[in-house]
């Protein structure tokens, strides 16, 4: 199975309370191969790293309520 891709993002600057320990952080929509598309946070943003479209996300595991994980 291969990464999916970027099809478009976010950086977000500001939050509700639940996420302010990870600003700023990108939400983003993914592409899987297959042409599905998800919604995903992606981990290990830090000011100034560059994101693009057509960027693949790295799949990291799974997370305790059975999400997928995704990274720059």
């Amino acid at each position: 199975m291969k990464n999916p891709i970027i099809y478009t993002y976010s950086i977000l600057y500001s939050t509700f309370p639940a996420f302010t320990d990870k600003l700023p952080y990108v939400s983003a929509i993914l592409e899987r191969e297959d042409g599905t598309k998800f919604p995903s946070l992606l981990e290990g943003f830090n000011e100034g790293m560059e994101v693009e479209i057509g960027q693949e996300a790295k799949f990291l595991g799974m997370d305790e309520n059975g999400q997928e994980i995704y990274s720059l």
